[in-house]
């Protein structure tokens, strides 16, 4: 037990043995400045301010592999959690693939003809793409909800002591949504009263029973894990190149569909390079790696608007519309 709080359960047994008011006595310990004390050791996920390209990324729900079952949907608090973590650490734009059954249906309507008809609403064909899925395999859930026991019992009165334990543990992946191929993987754990919950400005698919769920031990748990994940998915993904595409060419200048949004500004520099050979596996027709492609030209960035950016060319050939462009 904290020795902290033994004067306070002391005073609180004297006044029941002496028959003198409980709260009197409560409030004369408070006042001479006895405190408990609480920790929380962990400061969520991790990492350096980010000042580089930002990579757009879905995440999809966790699958639940543990046979937990509750009230709560844990597969997608989960999903939520991470969207929120990682749209925290200003090193991704997120892209919506928890809730698509409802942006298609808003689609559906507007093709309808049952809704006012406007030509920047729900227009389809126009869901932006992401290269990178985050998700997960839930394989373990515990819960002790009946404590560790401690503390003392007054009068029938128990004071201190118990306190619920909870663990998490995920197989968080990455896959490339070209090829299918999960490109980084690693199992991570979360426990109970590391984590205190943080919810970014992002809170798209965020259910009803949220805010319930994550002030249990079990939601304390799942964002330790969380953070654990957001460090593992940013480490990872600095090693890959950020992709974009030249959408127009007006006279010498190149516009490409990298903007502010993704962290681009004036001075960098990027590569035109054209898609290299996908190997493929004869017998399995599974992809085994895409050879690099040759680089057709260097560019500067020149001007920066939101989604797109003006550049230079300053080696090699003028691009032409639909090159891809890379960080590296």
């Amino acid at each position: 037990m904290n020795t902290r709080i033994v004067p306070l359960l002391f005073a609180i047994a004297c006044s029941l043995f002496n028959a003198a008011p409980v709260h009197a006595v409560l409030d004369k310990a408070l006042k001479s400045g006895t405190k408990t004390k609480t920790e929380n050791d962990a400061k969520g996920a991790k990492l350096p301010e980010y000042k580089g390209v930002k990579h757009s990324l879905g995440v999809t729900d966790f699958t639940n592999e543990a046979s937990y079952r509750s009230r709560w949907q844990i597969g997608d608090n989960l999903r939520a959690m991470l969207e929120s973590s990682l749209f925290e650490s200003g090193r991704f734009i997120i892209v919506e693939r928890g809730d698509l059954g409802a942006i298609a249906a808003e689609q559906d309507l507007q093709k309808s003809g049952r809704a006012a008809q406007s030509s920047r609403v729900a227009e389809t064909g126009k869901l932006r793409s992401a290269r990178y899925i985050a998700t997960g395999n839930i394989t373990e859930v515990s819960e002790d909800t009946s404590g560790e026991g401690g503390g003392i019992r007054i009068k029938g009165f128990k004071i201190g002591g118990s306190s619920a334990k909870a663990a998490v543990v995920l197989v968080v992946k990455l896959v490339d949504t070209t090829t299918g191929e999960v490109v980084a993987s690693k199992r991570v754990r979360g426990e109970a009263g590391k984590s205190a919950l943080r919810l970014s400005g992002y809170t798209s698919g965020l259910g009803g029973d949220f805010g319930a769920f994550a002030k249990t031990p079990l939601g304390e748990a799942a964002q330790d894990c969380i953070d654990a994940a957001t460090v593992f998915i940013a480490e990872s993904m600095e090693d890959f190149a950020v992709e974009g595409a030249v959408v127009a060419i007006s006279g010498d200048q190149v516009i490409i569909n990298l903007g502010t949004e993704r962290g681009v500004s004036e001075g960098l520099s990027f590569f035109v390079r054209k898609d290299g050979e996908v190997l493929m596996d004869p017998d399995t027709g599974a992809v085994l790696d895409r050879l690099e492609g040759e680089v057709t030209a260097k560019i500067e960035i020149t001007r920066v608007r939101e989604k797109v950016s003006y550049c230079k060319v300053v080696d090699g050939q003028m691009p032409e519309r639909g090159d891809r462009v890379v960080s590296r």
